[in-house]
């Protein structure tokens, strides 16, 4: 009960899922991996997904995690299925089943799925809501140039201009857009400068429900008076990784390490 949790994603997007189960779980120990020396995931392969994430599973298994997160909607939507018959002694949860579920219980009929190309072109998204609810209209969009200006720190200086060029195209035909990268939701309020009267789902904070129901359903919870434990690393440099993040992410104690994988 008391081993950590892994949570991994292509670079600092991951952090928005890692801030929010560290305010859900204050007692839960958790190792971080932004594999920034492969970002951006979503022009990727298929295999080439597969063996970045091999890694990274590995080092965790290594580090006797509980449980891996993965805090990436394209290997959520590409590699979850392998990743889970690989370590079948590891539970491993994506982020798009939490989301849909979140989505279907806002009760929305027109909603717009945004995401890197290689979450698209899967059709997860599309797929498992209509599974659930034929009668919705789904758009899909894969929005390539987000993950980058995210990463490079750019859209501390305003990116309405290119969020409008994604999204005013679907003005007045959506009532939901689902951020379905979990980079995305660092730029909500510029998102919702650009369209405001619809709702905004986030695959960041969704994921937490199903962690919390895991845990709990097979007695895995933490009970330890311990402090929390929080590591963070990057395969990529460390200061452009902080760079880059702390706009949105607060450190306070934590410290950011590289790790070779």
């Amino acid at each position: 009960m008391n081993n950590p949790i892994g949570i991994f994603d292509s670079g600092v997007g991951g952090l928005t899922v890692l801030d929010y189960m560290r305010q859900q779980f204050p007692h839960e120990n958790m190792i971080y991996i932004g594999d920034n020396a492969h970002c951006p995931y979503g022009d990727k392969t298929k295999s080439q997904l597969l063996e970045y994430t091999r890694q990274i599973c590995d080092y965790f298994a290594k580090q006797h995690v509980k449980m891996i997160v993965l805090a990436c909607n394209t290997t959520s939507a590409n590699v979850l299925d392998e990743l889970q018959k690989l370590y079948p002694h590891i539970p491993i949860v994506g982020v798009i089943h939490s989301t849909v579920h979140e989505f279907l219980a806002r009760h929305h009929q027109r909603v717009l799925v945004i995401a890197t190309s290689a979450t698209i072109q899967s059709h997860k998204y599309r797929q498992m809501l209509l599974q659930y609810n034929p009668e919705l209209t789904v758009y899909e969009l894969a929005t390539p140039r987000l993950v980058p200006v995210i990463e490079s720190g750019e859209y501390k200086y305003g990116i309405q201009e290119l969020l409008g060029e994604y999204l005013l195209p679907y003005q007045n035909k959506i009532d939901a857009l689902i951020l379905g990268c979990t980079h995305y939701p660092i730029l909500l309020k510029q998102f919702q400068d650009v369209m405001e009267d619809i709702d905004y789902i986030s695959s960041s904070a969704s994921i937490c429900q199903e962690v919390a129901s895991y845990l709990k359903n097979h007695h895995l919870e933490n009970t330890s008076s311990l402090p929390q434990t929080i590591t963070i690393y990057t395969t990529g440099d460390t200061q452009t990784f902080v760079e880059s993040s702390e706009g949105f992410f607060d450190y306070q104690d934590l410290s950011v390490s590289h790790l070779h994988l």
